[in-house]
């Protein structure tokens, strides 16, 4: 299964097996992520509506389970701010 994220910038990121993509490009029926370790050749495609279509090359690095924990800690945390900062607006 696939889950989609946002980098530190902002941008999209494709989480996979415990690994994390980025978007390379899109044509009119594929997008095509790579992985975001510089060096590594694995690729990842999807449909237009991010349904997986198929992995292509392995991963010349571990998986990165624990930067994925990171991330997603610091979405919550940073939703939590905004909610907890809207709250009180009112």
């Amino acid at each position: 299964a696939i889950s989609f994220m946002n980098s530190n910038k902002g941008k999209p990121l494709l989480v996979a097996d415990e690994y994390t993509f980025k978007l390379n490009k899109a044509t009119t029926t594929t997008k095509y992520w790579i992985c975001t370790i510089n060096g590594c050749a694995t690729k990842v495609h999807t449909d237009l509506t991010n349904l997986f279509m198929k992995t292509a090359g392995n991963h010349s690095h571990l998986p990165e389970k624990e930067k994925i924990e990171v991330r997603e800690l610091n979405f919550i945390q940073q939703n939590m701010h905004y909610i907890i900062y809207n709250s009180l607006k009112y």
